[in-house]
Order: structure tokens, then C-alpha cells, then sequence
């Protein structure tokens, strides 16, 4: 009969096989599962079983060279099944924000504040604006130097040091301000102005 080829197959009980992204990640358990059968040539023509892991071994091969060489692999149905269920479940969560940000939308900061100036005189409007977008603009700032010092290493509590270094406002500091709003809407003048101390109080004359 000559010589019969002998291949020894190694059947390998596999612990987990992952599939994330259309990558391939097989993992063993260990060495001890490994079982040996040898079946010899003429044996492999009729074995279905030898069939099967020959063909496993090729397409293993191909994979493994694919991978190598940084070519992109076609997903399987159940792959593109699962991509397409991820894709419609992000399309329902942005609904559902999209929802959320509008049934928000009256209570965000500017918002809220506009509603408050609805029972404000409209004379008064532009003072209060400037008001708001002044300590609004001292809020990112001091968010932004917060988040600095995080990036970088620091402590919560020297985050939130810095957040209060940039997002507070002496009392002398808020009267300068008020007096030059009032100036720029035209509700004082400089001269008025300058009969008042850098506290806001009139001098006395006790």
C-alpha cells in the first residue's frame, strides 16, 4: 500500500472565543486540555471529523496571514447583525437626548434668566445681560482652570481652590462694575459717581 502519510491533528478545547470590531481574540485554557488523535492518510479521505479540522487549520491559517498583513476581514452575517443593532440603538439614544435636551431647553442657564427678566422693565434689560454674561463668563473660566489642574495631577480640593479663585468677585470689584454700567445705560455719570467711595457709600461729614 506504500507509505501512509500520518498527520497528527492537536484538538484544542477552547476556554472563550471573543469577536469586538471584526477582531479575532481566542484564548486557551491550558495545557492539560490538549488531546492527540492520529489518523493516517487514507483515514483522512473518509473522516468527517478530519475533514472539518483541516479546513479549520486552513481558514485559522488565512486569518492569521490576513491579520499579518493588515488586511480587513469581512464580518459574518452575525457580525453585521450585531453592528447594524448597535447602530439603531445609538440612532434611539440620540432621540431620546435630542427629547431630553429640548424638555430641558427652558431651564438652562439663559433661559432661566430670560424668564426672570420678564417681570423686569425693559429699560433695565441690558444692564442685567451684561450682568449675566460678565459672572457667566467668570464661571467657564474658573471651570476651565479647575479641569487645568486636574489634567495635570492636582488634588480635588486645589481644583476647586482654583475654580474659586477665578470664579469669585470682591464687593469692591462688584460696586466698580455696577458703577460702570450704570454709566454705560446711562443711569448715573462719572461726576455722580465719583461722590462715592470704592465701597459704594457716600463720605460722611460727622
Amino acid at each position: 500500500m506504500g507509505h501512509k502519510f500520518t498527520i497528527q491533528l492537536m484538538v484544542t478545547v477552547f476556554s472563550s472565543l471573543m469577536i469586538f470590531s471584526g477582531s479575532f481574540a481566542f484564548a486557551q485554557s491550558n495545557h492539560t486540555e490538549f488531546q492527540y488523535e492520529s489518523i493516517s492518510g487514507d483515514e483522512i479521505k473518509s473522516s468527517s471529523v478530519a475533514k472539518q479540522m483541516l479546513e479549520k487549520i486552513k481558514q485559522s491559517k488565512q486569518i492569521l496571514k490576513e491579520l499579518q498583513a493588515g488586511k480587513h476581514l469581512e464580518k459574518t452575517s452575525e457580525q453585521l447583525a450585531i453592528d447594524e443593532q448597535r447602530k439603531l440603538s445609538q440612532e434611539i439614544l440620540q432621540k431620546q437626548l435630542d427629547r431630553m435636551n429640548k424638555d430641558y431647553e427652558p431651564y438652562t442657564p439663559q433661559n432661566a434668566f430670560a424668564t426672570f427678566l420678564g417681570g423686569v422693565n425693559a429699560t433695565h434689560h441690558g444692564l442685567y445681560w451684561d450682568q449675566f454674561n460678565y459672572v457667566d463668563s467668570k464661571v467657564k473660566v474658573a471651570r476651565a482652570a479647575k479641569q487645568m489642574v486636574l489634567d495635570n495631577g492636582g488634588t480635588y480640593h486645589d481644583a476647586l481652590r482654583e475654580y474659586v479663585k477665578y470664579a469669585s468677585m470682591t464687593r469692591v470689584e462688584m460696586i466698580q462694575f455696577n458703577e460702570e454700567l450704570n454709566i454705560k445705560y446711562g443711569f448715573s455719570d462719572s461726576e455722580i459717581q465719583k461722590n462715592f467711595d470704592k465701597f459704594g457709600k457716600l463720605p460722611r461729614y460727622d
